[in-house]
């Protein structure tokens, strides 16, 4: 198992605490993370009205429950962690911090995973190489991903969504060639197996072809399928991340 499929297992203990106790929204944005580069955690919505969070500490490979004020109340470690086990200490840790609602384990689609997160699943060790590597990657994407969403003038940021474990935000830019352009980051999946940066322009049809676009400095265009740019990871400074998001961007910005 690699780090990212521990981690991204992980992460829905964040997705189902927001379930359980965050007001939902129709899209499933309550349920949807932030990125902490400063802590490395990836953080929950607030969970009530103090301003509680459950994070996923990547640093340390554990569950944080933390408080704005007082800071952390509880850590569960994940190496080892049997799911049950960490099911029964969430729905302590919130009674303990006073929410009267029980966290339920309630995840609304499939992961994909073998083995699956079930009663017999337990968390194995993860070096802290592989978590570093996790780290870096996070913080690459949200750092180019913000630094272009300012350059857009645009008040949105990137979130991560449990389901898929990716970065994302969307850059609304209605014209009449263009309703809105999807930026983010990807783990390994069908495509590119590889962690990717991606964008991807489209308008009230759908996907926007890509066809007699120019080439990029970094990564290349698909049309197949998906629709949009897309660059490994790998060894990708922030300074060439940002070039990806821009260059991408502005091909859509003035597609013919």
């Amino acid at each position: 198992m690699t780090a990212t499929e521990a981690l991204h297992r992980a992460a829905q203990y964040l997705c189902t605490a927001s379930k359980s106790f965050v007001p939902s929204e129709e899209d499933d944005s309550h349920t949807n993370l932030g990125w902490n580069a400063e802590e490395a955690v990836l953080a929950t919505r607030p969970l009530n009205n103090e301003g509680l969070r459950l994070e996923l500490n990547h640093a340390v490979y554990a569950l944080d429950i933390v408080h704005p004020e007082s800071g952390l109340s509880g850590s569960f470690p994940l190496t080892g962690a049997k799911h049950l086990d960490i099911i029964k200490w969430l729905d302590n840790e919130r009674e303990f911090c006073g929410i009267s609602r029980p966290y339920t384990f309630d995840l609304h689609y499939e992961l994909g995973y073998s083995p699956v997160l079930d009663d017999h699943f337990t968390f194995p060790s993860m070096s802290g190489d592989a978590l570093d590597a996790e780290i870096v990657r996070r913080n690459t994407a949200d750092q180019a991903m913000k630094a272009i969403l300012l350059e857009r003038d645009t008040e949105a940021l990137p979130r991560i969504w449990p389901h898929h474990f990716d970065s994302g935000a969307l850059i609304l830019q209605p014209t009449s060639k263009i309703n809105s352009i999807g930026i983010g980051m990807a783990i390994p999946d069908g495509m590119i197996d590889d962690h990717y940066l991606y964008v991807s322009g489209y308008d009230s049809n759908g996907g926007l072809s890509t066809r007699g676009f120019g080439g990029l400095p970094h990564g290349k265009w698909y049309e197949e399928g998906w629709k949009g740019a897309a660059v490994s990871m790998t060894a990708l400074s922030v300074e060439e991340a940002l070039a990806f998001y821009r260059n991408a961007i502005e091909a859509y910005m003035h597609r013919p």
